[in-house]
């Protein structure tokens, strides 16, 4: 491949990074200014904002919107990257297609299995897919955080934020 090829790769992907990362960050203030306000019913007894419906997507918005903020910035002002890492970083996974598929059985496992067998345990055996998916090959990793994460998150939402989850199987134990 010749430098300008090179060069001319870069600056594309570099291109591509701002605008994923502009348009990422005007979908949040989108979200923020008119999508929660519009499609979250916060009921007029609620008078704190961490009690509120509300709260979690205004968080998650705000959150996601300093990431792309950051990730724009980073974009426009990263130093060069170097011609060796250039020529590899813009091309495809040569799996792409069944990774992408894989995917697509893992969200509907999420979607169709959490009635069936909780989703406590729906969440496990997909966080630990995706691991796998994404590389990870360490075993202790593996179970760990496809145990652990999902199960703070579960905790957090059934114990902190009291919002009821499908059980499954286990509706009979609880």
């Amino acid at each position: 491949m010749s430098e300008t090829t090179t060069q001319t790769n870069a600056r594309k992907g570099r291109r591509r990074e701002i605008l994923f990362a502009a348009l990422t960050l005007a979908a949040s203030v989108l979200f923020g200014l008119f999508v929660i306000p519009g499609g979250v019913a916060t009921p007029a007894s609620v008078k704190h904002l961490p009690l509120s419906p509300a709260f979690l997507p205004y968080l998650l918005t705000g959150a996601i919107g300093i990431f792309a903020l950051i990730h724009l910035l980073e974009a426009i002002f990263a130093p060069h990257i170097p011609a060796d890492e250039e020529a590899g970083a813009l091309d495809a996974h040569p799996k792409w297609k069944s990774r992408v598929l894989m995917l697509i059985a893992l969200l509907l496992v999420y979607l169709l299995l959490p009635d069936q067998v909780g989703m406590l345990v729906t969440s496990m055996v997909v966080t630990i897919a995706l691991l796998a998916m994404g590389g990870e090959r360490r075993p202790v990793i593996l179970i760990g955080v496809g145990i652990s994460v999902p199960l703070l998150v579960y905790l957090f939402f059934t114990q902190v934020a009291q919002v009821p989850m499908p059980l499954g199987f286990f509706e009979d134990w609880m």
